[in-house]
């Protein structure tokens, strides 16, 4: 099998493009599966960090997959079902999915810590008809009227301890075959996994994943990366992360590896101990002080989505490794990202050029192309985004130009064809005739070393329709007498034209956060129990 790891790391972005296009995808997930279990059987494809958890190879994987896929087959899930799994973070939610995938059935993962209220909006809208869920899980479900259904018909298999009726899932699978026999024939553009965004405005929407998708993403990720062994995995199995991580590792059959739960304070001490080559950084880690121990790591790449670029340079000189900017949501993978080769580019707040298979563009209002240097809205296309928003035709409706997706981001492309994104559209303010991106106020409050979190947010104003206001979290131990709002004015008018700057600024313990951590903005203005301080007004 030709793995993309064995193409030359510094090729020409143009040369590397015309490579991955020209490839043919596998036919669909399952088939990738089979010829990465053939290949390259004995390799890892999933390591346990910090849990009694077990090792897995490829092909202990695929014979895994054929078994849970005979195992829902048996269940009387058939192509097109859709299949809620709802289960802590291990090799059997992996496993579910790939099985899944070989029957034609599409995953929905159902996040355990969900109230009644988020699980009901889920499995309704998701029709879920068949479930696999941990045992601690059965009498949450019972309480929705869409789950309790699921478990008096029996429509439910277990993982833990089987109460009566229901059925025990590694039973299940012990008994089933290893070879699996497809019934009906799955192809790239069939469903695969329907991922519920997380809701900052409104309910969670479920994009539609296809085969095309994972497989596109993944092997477009593998050939962007040095060749690795080992890529850490942190996040749960109910976000799109794990997914594309062990996508994107299979197209190098290298493993992905997997503690319980993402850890802050054992991030570096985790990359260190178990050889990890790839990881993926954000804020709160870029600053963390590694210990001796630490400092011996074998890191090959790290990749950021939306650090402050100013943390980029201190990261890579820490690290000893290249630090590389990417852009990339749940709708279309994979979209823009940085040459490994382009040392210079590091920290100029690009996110580089558009990736295989995507062709990108910074549009008006009214979706006509922007020259060099203006700002608009990104716009995406290619093959593999998702196949829309399910049961929401409206929404979807609105997120596409024609073929082109819809990011909601601001963004400029300068001369040599580098983007760079300047804000959200929908936090842009709107103070008298001024249009002002949230994200650049922030990225200049952010310089400050006193300041943990920052969010800008527009707040009505009578004469001027909107004003900036910022929310500011300070580092632990500091007070707001440490940092004055006056001191905090003051640098931003160094650094921002004055209608921009702040007119009010507030300090707050912490801030509201989306499912995904993500600052909730929509949440600050009625969330006023998280403030310290009184609101100043700078005029």
């Amino acid at each position: 099998m030709d793995m993309s790891a064995s193409a030359p790391v510094r090729e020409t972005p143009a040369a590397l493009r015309q490579r991955i296009e020209a490839e043919p995808l596998p036919v669909n997930y399952g088939h990738h599966l089979d010829a990465v279990a053939t290949a390259h059987g004995s390799e890892l494809a999933w390591i346990t960090i910090d849990g009694d958890g077990p090792d897995l190879t490829y092909r202990q994987v695929a014979d895994m997959a054929a078994k849970a896929a005979n195992a829902f087959a048996a269940m009387g899930v058939r192509k097109g079902n859709h299949v809620g799994v709802m289960l802590p973070n291990g090799p059997g939610f992996l496993v579910a999915w790939l099985g899944l995938a070989r029957v034609g059935a599409v995953l929905v993962p159902v996040n355990p810590k969900l109230t009644v209220h988020e699980l009901e909006h889920v499995l309704a809208d998701g029709d879920v008809t068949v479930l696999l869920a941990a045992s601690e899980c059965v009498e949450a479900l019972k309480a929705t009227s869409t789950g309790a259904p699921l478990v008096t018909s029996g429509k439910i298999a277990i993982v833990g301890a089987a109460p009566t009726g229901l059925s025990d899932w590694e039973a299940m699978l012990k008994a089933a075959p290893t070879a699996f026999v497809e019934r009906e024939p799955v192809g790239l553009d069939d469903p695969i996994s329907i991922l519920y965004t997380s809701g900052s405005t409104g309910k969670p929407k479920g994009c539609i994943l296809t085969h095309r998708y994972w497989l596109t993403l993944g092997k477009v990720k593998a050939a962007l990366l040095p060749p690795c062994r080992r890529i850490l995995s942190e996040l749960p199995f109910y976000y799109m992360s794990p997914y594309y991580r062990f996508s994107t590792a299979s197209f190098q059959a290298a493993a992905i590896c997997v503690p319980p739960a993402p850890s802050l304070s054992k991030f570096y001490e985790r990359i260190a101990q178990h050889d990890i080559d790839v990881v993926w950084i954000g804020d709160p880690l870029a600053t963390l002080q590694l210990s001796d121990a630490e400092r011996r790591h074998k890191l090959k790449h790290v990749s950021l989505y939306g650090l402050k670029k100013e943390l980029h340079r201190p990261l890579e000189e820490r690290l000893g490794v290249p630090v590389r900017e990417a852009f990339g949501m749940t709708e279309i993978g994979a979209g823009l990202y940085m040459p490994i080769g382009d040392d210079a580019m590091t920290g100029s707040g690009s996110c580089g050029i558009p990736a295989p298979f995507r062709e990108c563009v910074v549009a008006d209002e009214d979706g006509n192309p922007l020259p060099a240097g203006a700002t608009g809205e990104l716009l995406i296309s290619g093959p593999g985004l998702f196949n829309g928003y399910y049961k929401n035709p409206e929404a979807t409706k609105t997120a596409f130009w024609g073929t082109w997706f819809r990011t909601g981001d601001l963004a400029r492309i300068d001369e040599r064809g580098y983007f760079y994104i300047v804000g959200r559209i929908k936090e842009m303010i709107k103070r008298s005739a001024e249009n002002i991106a949230a994200q650049e106020v922030e990225s200049v409050i952010y310089m400050l070393p006193q300041i943990l979190e920052a969010a800008v947010i527009g707040v009505p104003d009578e004469k001027r329709g909107e004003e900036v206001k910022a929310c500011i979290v300070l580092q632990p131990g500091l007070s707001p007498a440490d940092l004055a709002p006056e001191t905090v004015l003051e640098h931003c008018r160094t650094r921002l034209a004055a209608f921009k700057l702040p007119r009010y600024i507030q300090y707050y313990s912490s801030l509201p956060k989306t499912a995904s951590e993500k600052i909730a903005k929509k949440q600050i203005p009625t969330d006023t129990e998280r403030a310290i301080s009184p609101v100043f007004d700078m005029a």
